[in-house]
């Protein structure tokens, strides 16, 4: 996937003003949970004119099936399915009658961070063969939702063995013995890289492509209630490296044994259970918070505390490749466990190697963002 031509920065000469807008009471300053949403002008959107809109209306249309259940979205919603495909300038209109709303927090800063996130692709197989030997489980159906102690530690699931309550398998006991015996048959898929599991399990979700050229996705269903502990903590006690980005570390394991690969790996006890789906279309994305398709470079995951689900975005920050200002026109289709705070936003970089790579390098600290709402709000 190519990522689209950001806009420069030094560019700001191309941003027409709509002065053909009837002048409009600018409202009032909404104050959210997280920070606040202050209407402005539509000229400090900047480059809003030459944004191409490529997919946004699709992916507009995709956020109106949650907006449309508000009274206040009904009206942009409705005129949207008359628009044809091909209405770029029609599609513009219909965005400059919605008011911006530049997103603060509450002491009135204007910028925060931008992160990137994507949706793994992984090779897998539904049965058991070379080189497919790293599981991936369904929910197990003895899996506990309740907290036990042993010695000092706590653990948010367990297990029943007879009268008595234990802790669930940790990683390292599925991979061998009693606690690999007790997995057996609950893999939903094997893969052929043990560090796509690590990725996923991190990402929460994502698809694998099967040997005849179909696929499954999965979603994060629960995990086994022992504590997240970071790889990059095993590196740093290792004095291997003090800060590996997700990259370094899969470079590092495939130019190590394998033994030493599950050191790593084991060294984080939780593990992430799965439910899958089918793929019927591989060019649709994961289904974000608000239920729908996630759409690459159109959607974002953002506080629901700050922004409304699924509402237009328009996004400037700094491209993680480059000096130059992505600014475009995005949804917040998504929310994140990570995601908190008023200026706060994961790009949806899409799918595949390119997109991790783009997601592993987007961290910006000066992103601004406007929510775009219906006169009515």
């Amino acid at each position: 996937m190519t990522p689209p031509s950001p806009t420069p920065a030094t560019a700001p000469s191309k941003t027409v003003t709509p002065a053909a807008l009837p002048a409009q009471n600018p409202g009032p300053i909404i104050e959210t949970d997280a920070g606040r949403l202050v209407p402005v002008d539509w000229k400090e959107l900047i480059d809003f004119e030459t944004d191409p809109l490529d997919d946004v209306l699709k992916t507009f249309r995709l956020s109106c099936n949650y907006l449309s259940k508000q009274e206040t979205w009904q009206g942009t919603c409705n005129q949207l399915l008359n628009l044809s495909p091909k209405d770029q300038s029609g599609l513009r209109a219909l965005l400059k009658t919605l008011r911006p709303h530049r997103v603060e927090f509450k002491d009135g800063k204007q910028t925060g961070t931008i992160t990137g996130y994507y949706e793994p692709v992984l090779r897998g197989s539904r049965t058991f063969r070379n080189p497919y030997i790293f599981p991936l489980y369904n929910k197990p159906i003895d899996l506990v939702n309740t907290t036990v102690k042993l010695g000092s530690n706590s653990f948010s699931r367990a297990r029943k063995v007879g009268d008595q309550l234990l802790p669930y398998w940790s990683r390292a006991q599925m991979a061998s013995g009693e606690g690999q015996r007790s997995m057996s048959g609950r893999e939903i898929v094997w893969v052929d890289d043990p560090m796509d599991v690590v990725l996923i399990e991190i990402q929460g979700s994502g698809r694998v492509m099967l040997p005849n050229g179909t696929g499954i996705r999965l979603n994060y269903a629960e995990h086994n209630g022992h504590p997240f502990r970071p790889l990059g903590q095993w590196f740093r006690e290792k004095g291997i490296d003090n800060n590996p980005s997700m990259l370094d570390i899969r470079r590092w394991a495939r130019s190590n044994p394998p033994a030493k690969v599950n050191e790593m790996i084991f060294s984080n006890p939780q593990v992430v259970f799965f439910r899958w789906e089918p793929i019927p279309d591989l060019t649709v994305g994961p289904r974000g918070a608000a239920g729908q398709p996630l759409v690459p470079m159109r959607s974002i995951a953002v506080d629901p505390k700050s922004i409304p689900l699924a509402a237009p975005v328009w996004i400037d920050f700094k491209s993680p490749v480059s000096d130059v200002q992505y600014r475009r026109l995005v949804f917040a289709q998504d929310t994140g466990g990570a995601i908190k705070g008023a200026v706060r936003a994961d790009y949806f970089w899409g799918f595949g190697q390119h997109a991790l790579e783009m997601a592993a390098k987007t961290k910006n600290d000066n992103g601004r963002m406007w929510v775009l709402l219906p006169p009515s709000s």
